[in-house]
Formats: structure tokens, sequence, C-alpha cells
């Protein structure tokens, strides 16, 4: 079978065939991928950045936003059966399987020794056919199945916004999202939906495609920020920028929480005064919970589905090179359509 990957003793992206899974057995379910996502930690790791194949093997198969249709399932499999369609929860845990591995948070890995399908020594679903435990899968319901590949990349969010609630004690009011690709739009629908004012702050000119579908959601779109008039219960960076990130900070209100979801590296400079005066938080955040997988299920269910639609391109499983190794401009998400 089909798979594009990462060959890392040539340093190039490939595609290459695979053999198929065996026919499942207890807890595991064998599943037709048949959309995958692409996003930015894919062409991070298609620069070679970061990332690494399994233990023993010279390849990577990419792919960490998928949604797949169950072919069969093991015997000690009771939720999923032939047809239903699922999602992968795609960290594993760590060996040694430490207190937040233990208690099903793996998430939050306290050893740093976990795996992540298609990102850290496990492969990925840009192929035809995959295997997974069944405690691995969330299901996703027919009436999202369009849309349900988007479920993955709205669970770390989900996550984030459900910490940033627990710190502040309560939902916030006003939200701030730096940052408009999927991620940013993603964050700014769930925020949205819990009744916060969303404004969402990023490069592009209003002429954009990407400023006119945050608008139509029903955000306000800045093209720049005012320090001291824009200030917000809770800031969200999603633009994987570390300007953005001090930024970010430098906009909460008292009692405002903000949350780092962009990884890159940089300095810069906060007061720790304010901080400190006004009760702030700042948290990093990645991967998701079962939990955050579950509301993202919901949520997606919720949104509105004409802003989803319009945040999707779709591509065959051929145009990967175009996906992965170029920047797209105008498109949000390119989804694969494997099957």
């Amino acid at each position: 079978m089909r798979a594009v990957a990462l060959d890392y003793e040539r340093r190039r992206l490939v595609e290459r065939s695979l053999r198929e899974p065996p026919l499942p057995a207890g807890g595991e379910v064998l599943f037709r991928v048949e959309q995958v996502g692409i996003c930015a930690t894919d062409r991070e790791l298609a620069a070679f950045r970061f990332g690494y194949p399994p233990e023993g093997e010279t390849s990577l198969v990419l792919g960490h936003e998928a949604l797949g249709r169950v072919v069969a399932a093991g015997a000690g499999v009771r939720d999923l059966r032939p047809g239903d369609l699922v999602t992968a929860m795609i960290r594993r845990a760590c060996p040694e399987r430490c207190p937040a591995c233990a208690r099903g948070r793996r998430d939050l890995c306290l050893s740093g020794r976990y795996r992540e399908r298609g990102i850290f020594g496990a492969h990925g679903y840009f192929t035809e056919l995959a295997a997974d435990a069944a405690e691995d899968l969330a299901a996703i319901p027919p009436g999202i199945a369009e849309v349900g590949v988007l479920a993955e990349p709205l669970s770390v969010v989900e996550k984030a916004i459900e910490r940033a609630c627990e710190i502040r004690g309560d939902r916030p009011a006003s939200a701030l999202v730096i940052g408009a690709g999927p991620i940013g739009m993603l964050a700014a629908l769930a925020l949205m939906a819990r009744g916060a004012a969303v404004s969402l702050h990023s490069l592009e000119p209003r002429t954009h495609p990407r400023p006119g579908l945050a608008s139509a959601a029903g955000a306000r779109y800045l093209e720049s920020l005012d320090a001291t008039r824009d200030r917000f219960d809770l800031v969200v960076e999603a633009a994987g920028s570390a300007e953005a990130a001090f930024q970010a900070i430098r906009r909460l209100r008292p009692l405002g929480v903000c949350a780092i979801l962009g990884g890159s590296s940089g300095s810069g400079s906060v007061s720790f005064t304010e901080l400190l005066a006004g009760n702030q938080a700042v948290f990093g955040s990645v991967n998701a919970s079962p939990a955050a997988f579950a509301a993202a299920v919901e949520d997606l269910a919720r949104f509105d589905r004409s802003i989803l639609d319009r945040m999707i391109r779709r591509a065959g499983f051929g145009e990967y090179r175009k996906s992965i190794l170029e920047s797209p401009d105008e498109v949000f998400k390119i989804v694969h359509v494997i099957h």
C-alpha cells in the first residue's frame, strides 16, 4: 500500500510502499484512512527540524491528522464496529508509565519518552490502512464526516481553553487569538461558542481571505493592536512566533491568562510587576486528552458548517509535495483524500 514518508538517510520526502497491517486481535482496530490533514508541523518535519523514525528504521510515515473508517475490530473491542468513522489520538504513553501516562494523561507525560504517530518514533497515517488500539481512537459521528479530520487540531485548542478556564476560575468574557491559521481559527470558533467576545490578530491585510473568514465567523479582526486599549481576559498565541507570544502576554487584563500554542525560540521581555500585580498566568500547551477530543467532536457538530467547509481545501494523494513542501497562501487547511 502507498505511504508518504520522510527518508532520514537521504533527507527527502518520498512515496514508499508498505505492507498492509494484519487483521486485528484483542483490542486492536484496523481502519482505512480516508482523509489526512496537513499542518505546519508536517512542513517542519519535512525540513528535518525535528522528529525521528521508529527505532531501527530509517523512514517515518507522516500524517497525524487523520479520519478513517473501521474495517475490522478485534474481539476485545466493544464500542467500534466496521463502518464507523474514527480519528486517532496521536500520542502514546512512555514505556516507564510515568504518573501522568498511568492515569491516562499521556498528553502531560512527565518523562518525555512518549511517542507520537507521524512525528516522534511511530509511523503516521498518510497511507491507505492503519491499525491502533481502540483506546487510541475517538469515534466521529456521521454528521460531521466531512469535517471530522479537524478533530485532532481542535482537540489541542480544547485542552488549552479548559486549562485557561481552570486557572481563571470562570469563562473569559473577552479573548484575543493571535494567528489566523487553522489553530487560530478553530480557537476563535471554540471561544465564541463559549460566549466570549473574540478578536483575532494576524499580519494579513483585510483583503486576504483569512480576515474575511474570521469576520464571517463573528470575530473582530485586528490588523494592529493598541497597547493601551486592547486588553483581554484570555489570549491564545497560535502564530508560532516568539514575538507574538511576548505580544500576547502584554495584552492581558488583570486575572488574564495567556496560552502559548505555537512553538518557536526567541527572546523578549515582559513585566513581571504586571504579571504579579494583575494575578496573570502564562502557560504552554501541546497535544490533548481524551476529554479534549470528545469536546472537539461536540464542538465540530455545533460550529457553523459553512465556516468549517471554507477552511478546507481537498487534494489528491499525489499532491503531497505541493502541500508539504510549499507553504499555502490563501487556504487554511489542505486535506488529502486517500480513498
